[in-house]
């Protein structure tokens, strides 16, 4: 029985097609795998941001501030606090009673805090989460959908794999840099997701593709 063996011009050929495999295939796997971490990241804070309005809605928390924070743009960071009817009371009675907005130096409990050690974020900001959508944050936005001015607020969620914490490449909306998404409220904090499409110039959702100049 003759047996045929690999000659060894045969395994170099195969050898560099496997490299010519990995330099094509390398960057799009790559590529897509960091996309796929920054968009469920993405997704968790509006996982998280929903639990505290769901806790508000049911009652069990009066008021809730979710807070957009980075000491030195590490990694993204939220911090959950909330107020009880009695700290409510306290903060919006009398000639307090129509503050529309919420602030650090009022009373609240903490419920804890979540950090994506696979993002950034931009910028520091917070949500005000009430039943009724009295209480307000930052609205610094134009919400395309409606055309409301100074009804929107908006945070840029981006990898830390192409990111930086200060110069060219630091996480904003003017750097146009792969893997970004948006995240976006109203002040009856309904969140939507928008991944920066880089060819378009363009934050896109399901449905459509907007530039940023429809939010300003």
């Amino acid at each position: 029985m003759k047996i045929k063996a690999f000659t060894l011009l045969e395994l170099l050929v195969v050898i560099a097609l496997l490299g010519v495999f990995s330099a094509i295939a390398y960057p799009n796997i790559s590529n897509w795998t960091t996309d796929r971490e920054v968009r469920s990241e993405a997704y968790e804070f509006v996982a998280q941001i929903n639990q505290m309005k769901s806790k508000v809605t049911s009652g069990e928390y009066a008021l809730a501030r979710v807070d957009f924070d980075h000491p030195s743009r590490t990694y993204a960071t939220i911090k959950r606090y909330y107020m009880t009817a009695a700290n409510y009371n306290q903060n919006y009675s009398g000639s307090k009673t129509h503050l529309p907005s919420c602030t650090k130096s009022q009373s609240y409990q903490s419920d804890g805090n979540y950090s994506s050690e696979l993002t950034r974020h931009w910028p520091n900001t917070h949500i005000c989460i009430s039943k009724n959508g009295s209480k307000i944050g930052p609205m610094d936005l134009k919400n395309p959908e409606t055309g409301g001015s100074k009804s929107l607020e908006a945070v840029v969620i981006c990898s830390v794999n192409n990111s930086q914490n200060s110069g060219s490449k630091i996480c904003n909306i003017n750097n146009k840099l792969k893997h970004r998404y948006l995240l976006t409220w109203d002040k009856f904090v309904n969140l939507k997701v928008y991944k920066f499409n880089f060819k378009k110039n363009s934050w896109c959702d399901e449905k459509k593709c907007r530039n940023w100049s429809e939010f300003n």
